[in-house]
């Protein structure tokens, strides 16, 4: 098998069929051949839908044969489902990418001979301009940079789903252990030789995405602590920045109460003081808290995910 395409689906598997066509389309002016199911394989990971995505599903599987389709028991999140797709892909090129097609098929061949003439390990699409509600693209944006920050990431804040991976790069990541993904942060821990390359981004023709600005949220916070310490190294750098104040200010009520006026803190100073720094205490601990669970998460060492049925594998 030479070329291998993830696609996660989450209550959107109405949305494969249009995708799949034109999946096919440009993999089959691209390889030159009229049938592609033995060069090509486009694996849909569907990831607990609550609708009747499976069933759309199995049957584009039964209709074209270069499609396959992994039934994830539950929903797992998208970055699990999309390294079942990794584990299970075959190519020697394996990329990823939304079936909504807001990052078009058509933009493939470009990632892929871009790679093979830099001779890449991994190639990103960026969008030059996303068709996207300005909201969308502040959070996207300053999510991007807050997860570059605290992960110590150099990815480019207009960096897409699309990307395609050479069978190096592929089965680094499925040797990878850790229970909690944040894939663009993994990718960047792999190493091995990134490009980026500027593609096509349309706007969304039917339906809206299923990530709101909590489900983002949660996904910022979640991909941080599942890949970066960074957050209770802060905690503690501020933890010791207030016991510098809290040291200084020590030292200043004692001057003035020896050598100016027998000073006595009021009502509201002492207050605010102990707010504040109850606040921070409660931080702390919850941050430690989340880190605690991570490792409750992988002390346990559950599967990744669980497959309740693949089809035309």
């Amino acid at each position: 098998m030479l070329y291998s395409f993830i696609v996660p689906i989450y209550n959107d598997g109405f949305l494969a069929e249009a995708f799949s066509v034109e999946y096919e389309k440009v993999f089959k002016i691209f390889i030159g051949k009229e049938s592609i199911e033995e060069d090509v394989e486009l694996i849909f990971v569907n990831d607990g839908s609550s609708n009747d995505s499976i069933d759309y599903l199995v049957k584009l599987s039964k209709e074209k044969k270069f499609i396959k389709i992994i039934d994830l028991s539950r929903n797992f999140g998208q970055h699990i489902a999309l390294s079942c797709g990794y584990k299970n892909a075959s190519g020697k090129c394996v990329g990823m990418l939304n079936v909504d097609m807001q990052e078009p098929p058509s933009e493939i061949p470009k990632l892929l001979k871009f790679m093979s003439d830099k001779n890449f390990d991994i190639v990103y699409g960026l969008s030059e301009q996303r068709k996207t509600s300005l909201g969308n693209r502040i959070t996207s944006k300053s999510f991007a940079f807050v997860l570059n920050f605290l992960t110590k990431s150099n990815m480019p804040l207009n960096v897409t789903t699309l990307r395609i991976m050479n069978r190096k790069f592929v089965d680094t990541y499925n040797s990878l252990t850790e229970k909690s993904r944040y894939i663009p942060g993994l990718e960047t821990w792999i190493g091995f030789k990134h490009g980026y390359l500027p593609i096509v981004h349309k706007e969304r023709e039917i339906g809206k995405s299923s990530y709101n600005f909590k489900k983002r949220l949660l996904m910022a916070i979640d991909s941080i602590i599942s890949f970066s310490d960074y957050p209770l190294r802060l905690i503690a750098g501020l933890g010791s920045l207030i016991a510098i104040l809290g040291f200084l200010m020590t030292i200043f009520l004692m001057i003035s109460k020896f050598f100016f006026i027998d000073y006595q803190a009021g009502y509201t100073s002492t207050i605010s003081l102990i707010t504040f720094l109850g606040g921070v205490q409660i931080m702390v601990i919850g941050f430690a808290s989340l880190y605690i669970g991570r490792i409750l998460k992988e002390v346990q060492n559950r599967p990744l995910y669980i497959i309740n049925e693949r089809y035309n594998f």
